[in-house]
């Protein structure tokens, strides 16, 4: 595979690499390091994570790995650091929150009346006329 392949989440030119005497040529995106193996034309003719571009393709030594710039690599800090924060913000929020206090069972079932045939028949003495 000679053509430059596009990350389809990221909309950037992949890195390209393959092992010394390999056939099989790996893409790597920079910014979000997805991986794809040319072994798998299916994603690419899917578009499933990657897509062949009528870019120029950059010569690259065969055995060379992308490496991470250090510009990638604080901004990757960053992200961590911001994902942390939020988390920290979200647990503080979830203990704040005014929690419904559980009544126990007994003192619903005191308060509520009890069914008319649960009541205790009440003895009624009828008078007669003399």
């Amino acid at each position: 595979m000679d053509a430059a392949v596009e990350c389809t989440h990221c909309k950037v030119v992949m890195t390209s690499w393959s092992a010394p005497g390999s056939q099989i040529r790996y893409f790597q995106c920079p910014f979000c390091a997805r991986t794809h193996s040319s072994l798998y034309g299916e994603v690419f003719r899917r578009r499933a994570g990657a897509r062949v571009v009528d870019a120029p393709v950059r010569a690259g030594a065969p055995a060379e790995i992308p490496m991470a710039s250090p510009e990638d690599i604080r901004w990757a800090q960053v992200k961590a650091t911001a994902a942390q924060w939020f988390a920290r913000v979200e647990a503080d929020e979830r203990t704040r929150e005014p929690r419904a206090v559980p009544v126990p069972l007994r003192s619903v079932a005191a308060a509520r009346p009890a069914p008319a045939a649960a009541r205790a028949p009440v003895a009624v003495r009828v008078r007669r006329k003399a």
